[in-house]
């Protein structure tokens, strides 16, 4: 079994960008690797990777521009880059759900809160540092064309988390 998530992955570009607006590894906070920034669009857990394909694979859906927000943070010690409200994205996100619950996944109920976490924190952070370092703007953060969604795999290598692509599945133009 395999920790999987689907996920719209970012152009190299884009995800160059984003290491610019990044907090810096400090005591405490830790970026996230450069390859591992993505949106999420569903987190399902260990699964059958193959049940996963079959059910994304009756997923339609055209492309679609992202285009980006403010910083922000959930108390849970994420440091994250909010997206505009998209009505594609959000039907995306949503075919993904109901085919993956068509297969009988089981899923954890969860508000989708589109966004690309950039940096994890711990606990004893002071919360006016992570305020400080979370009022840079997105504003110059270019938009981003979608061109296809993913499956990933979640593993630690060497102490690393590492997000493998198993399959994309392309949106139509």
């Amino acid at each position: 079994m395999s920790r999987l998530f689907v996920a719209v992955p970012l152009s190299q570009p884009l995800k160059t960008r984003l290491q610019t607006i990044q907090p810096p590894k400090t005591r405490g906070i830790s970026p996230m690797a450069p390859d591992n920034l993505h949106l999420t669009l569903q987190f399902i857990g260990d699964a059958d990777p193959e049940l996963v394909i079959k059910a994304l694979s009756t997923v339609r859906a055209r492309s679609f521009e992202l285009q980006f927000t403010e910083l922000s943070q959930f108390r849970n010690g994420v440091i994250w880059l909010g997206v505009k409200d998209c009505p594609e994205l959000k039907a995306l996100q949503l075919s993904v759900l109901k085919a993956l619950i068509k297969a009988g996944l089981p899923l954890e109920k969860k508000r989708f809160v589109p966004h690309i976490t950039l940096a994890r924190y711990k606990r004893h952070v002071p919360q006016p540092m992570i305020e400080e370092l979370i009022k840079q703007t997105a504003a110059d953060v270019p938009a981003e064309q979608v061109m296809a969604f993913s499956l990933f795999n979640s593993q630690t290598e060497d102490e690393e988390l590492v997000y493998k692509r198993i399959r994309a599945f392309p949106l139509s133009s």
